[in-house]
């Protein structure tokens, strides 16, 4: 077996520590529907001793060397002073020492977020530090990087901070700071990464106590900050039936005092938030003029958000029972998290415009893609799920269908009325310029081992249908659990270029040796990414490459990897291609 060395060393298990944490990242950012990459980083700072790299870095494949973060001391110095906190003085000098010292460390955190953000091919990324425990010699900080405008798509508030408290402003964001912090407290123990459970919790686990402190921290912006239990009232509210009623209805989050609300019912006896039976029978007199209202402490009261509230102030949360066990918390009609039965997860259902525009712009050339973006956006306001058919042939297809449909005279509908047309069962049928052709379709077609036996019946429907030979047809499934769901499923129209930079990378890679596994790695989920795309020739020299690789490794490490040969997918052609810019 090849003799492991570690060039950069601070401790002996540096690498598999790093790998570990890597991993819990992988499952939790899969466990709240983030789709994105990330990777970890260890930089540790030399604190004791003499050692030949008074900077070290462990990080797998080689992107950053030491020198990059020569000027990091100096840069967090400079954050240090100009922070506000950096001039707070306590009267003990023990805690005033511990503070000031708790403060310059993260300044240094924030300085290697900024520069590793700022170095050459890393300007797509975002990078979140944890405080630097020390360890051996070395003062380590553990990083996460991953991409940045993925970060920035995700559902968030913009305040981070009140009253000096920090704000937890997304999901997201609360569960990488849940990894880092126990990532830090890991590297206290002796030998952190010999063991598998590094961070000493399921990935579950961790998510749930992220939510706890994201929700915590973000009801400090309606001005209550004992909120330590929030998560667990709100999924007793939505547990308990009314009458045999499941739970449904919203909670309204603001201080009575708030100019942006007006309470057109008071209580003389507000009800404690913990008498979740009593909220529970007030949320039943909710409704459309008037929700149920709660300062965090107590429920006070039934009103309405005034038209005129400013989303920049941040004051004013919901929390929207939709059905039994699932609520949502949201702030200026942008749901922030989701909740089924416990399990905290991102919002998922939030209509992918980008693929229905591509989808329209592929199967409608003459279409009017803002029209029928307007009629997705309309129907997905239903109250109990809702279905959106686009025909290149409406026409003929609102006569076939009529025996279970009303067809109607084509023109176009106002945004309003779509929406409440999806009270009624059947889909609505719609032409590529946007005009409606029938309302209370029932589409037909024959099963064919399609579909999903877990979803419902509009879902399954629309699969049977465009399983049949019909015109050109897409449709939009707004399920009543809240999933949406664009069909037919395309793969996206990528650059041809964009596929052979990352088959040439693979082979560049593949054929060095010794080989640099954790890039090759990376490289290789990238090309398994895009294998429908891949050609017969790209599959044939992919999968003579990765034997050649395995056989190396096997050789060398007494290890291998299996992994399925790649096949041509007959469904590809050219209308899968974007074209090149010049």
């Amino acid at each position: 077996m090849k003799e492991r060395y570690i060039e950069q060393f601070m401790w002996g298990f540096q690498d598999s520590f790093r790998i570990s944490i890597d991993l819990e990242v992988e499952r939790a950012f899969e466990d709240i529907g983030f789709e994105a990459e990330a990777r970890c980083i260890l930089i540790g700072f030399e604190a004791a001793g003499e050692h030949r790299f008074p900077i070290c870095v462990e990080q797998g494949e080689i992107l950053y060397k030491p020198e990059d973060f020569a000027d990091v001391a100096h840069l967090a110095i400079e954050k240090y002073k100009q922070n506000p906190e950096s001039k707070i003085f306590n009267t003990d000098p023990r805690t005033h020492k511990l503070r000031q010292e708790s403060l310059l460390n993260r300044m240094r955190a924030e300085a290697l977020e900024d520069i590793l953000g700022s170095l050459e091919g890393q300007e797509g990324s975002i990078f979140f530090a944890s405080n630097s425990v020390r360890v051996g010699d070395y003062d380590v900080h553990v990083i996460i990087g991953t991409d940045k405008q993925a970060v920035a798509r995700v559902p968030q508030i913009a305040t981070t901070m009140i009253d000096r408290m920090p704000v937890i402003h997304s999901l997201l964001h609360a569960v990488v700071w849940e990894i880092l912090g126990r990532a830090a407290k890991a590297l206290y123990l002796p030998d952190a990464g010999a063991g598998l459970r590094v961070l000493g919790a399921s990935t579950g686990e961790m998510v749930r106590t992220a939510t706890e402190d994201m929700l915590r921290t973000m009801i400090y912006c309606i001005g209550y900050w004992f909120a330590s239990d929030f998560h667990l009232l709100m999924n007793q509210l939505s547990a308990l039936p009314y009458e045999g009623r499941e739970g449904a209805g919203r909670l309204v989050l603001s201080k009575a005092e708030n100019p942006a609300i007006d309470i057109s019912l008071k209580l003389t006896t507000p009800v404690k938030s913990r008498n979740t039976l009593a909220i529970r029978k007030l949320l039943e007199g909710g409704g459309p003029t008037a929700d149920v209202f709660c300062d965090g402490e107590q429920v006070y009261g039934l009103g309405a958000v005034r038209p005129d509230y400013d989303p920049a102030s941040e004051s004013v949360f919901v929390v929207t029972f939709l059905r039994r066990g699932y609520w949502e918390l949201s702030h200026a009609d942008v749901a922030l998290l989701a909740v089924r039965d416990g399990i905290p997860s991102l919002p998922r259902h939030v209509l992918d415009e980008g693929y229905l525009a591509d989808l329209c712009d592929r199967l409608f050339p003459d279409g009017d893609d803002d029209a029928l973006l307007r009629a997705a956006r309309a129907i997905g306001k239903h109250r109990h799920g809702a279905m959106l058919v686009i025909s290149i042939d409406a026409k003929s297809e609102a006569k076939r269908l009529s025996p279970q449909s009303w067809v109607v005279e084509p023109g176009p509908l106002s945004t309003s009325l779509l929406t409440q047309l999806t009270d009624m069962d059947g889909a609505v049928l719609l032409d590529p310029r946007g005009n409606c052709h029938a309302i209370g379709v029932i589409l037909d077609g024959v099963a064919k081992g399609e579909g999903d036996p877990a979803r419902g019946s509009r879902l399954n429907n629309a699969v049977r249908y465009l399983g049949g030979s019909r015109p050109a047809t897409i449709v939009v499934v707004y399920s009543a659990d809240g999933g949406i769901d664009i069909l037919p499923q395309m793969h996206p129209r990528v650059l041809r270029s964009e596929v052979n930079g990352a088959v040439a990378t693979y082979l560049h890679l593949a054929t060095q040796r010794p080989p640099e596994l954790e890039l090759i790695s990376r490289v290789w989920k990238v090309v398994e990414s895009l294998q429908f795309y891949l050609s017969s020739d790209q599959c044939d020299v992919l999968n003579d490459a990765r034997k050649e690789l395995e056989e190396w490794r096997m050789e060398n490490i007494q290890l291998t990897i299996r992994e399925r040969s790649f096949r041509p997918d007959s469904r590809m052609d050219d209308s899968y291609w974007l074209p090149e810019s010049d």
